[in-house]
């Protein structure tokens, strides 16, 4: 075994662009292509500000979860809309509606997980 096993930087990572959404970007730094994960999908996201809404999906066939590094942007849930900063932790249950977009003045970091080990089998699909 090596280094490579096991780390990998931001810079290589997978880029996984984000449908419909421009300004914004998703990296996959950990799932069954990049580092044989059984399990999870775990990434990087950074949305520009004032970008588009990722719109209303849903993920059937795993649970999500977002961790605000900087910034901030508001996120939807079922029906409801909150506000995301530094710090904060989105849980989104299995196959539940939810959203997110930036329409502040300074860019959103965030890392994610899926727990699904890629982003096909956590199933997205658009919602409502």
């Amino acid at each position: 075994m090596n280094k490579s096993d096991f780390i990998l930087a931001l810079a290589e990572g997978k880029l996984e662009p984000i449908k419909d959404l421009e300004g914004a970007s998703r990296v996959i730094l950990v799932d069954e292509d990049s580092l044989g994960a059984e399990d999870i999908t775990f990434g990087y996201s950074k949305f520009e500000p004032h970008t588009s809404i990722h719109k209303k999906h849903t993920h059937p066939e795993a649970e999500e979860i977002m961790f605000i590094l900087k910034g901030k942007g508001i996120t939807g849930i079922k029906d409801e809309e909150f506000e995301l900063k530094e710090g904060d932790t989105l849980f989104v249950p299995r196959g539940e509606k939810h959203w997110f977009y930036n329409p502040y003045d300074e860019a959103c970091e965030f890392i994610f997980i899926y727990t699904k080990n890629s982003l096909a089998k956590a199933g997205y699909k658009l919602g409502q």
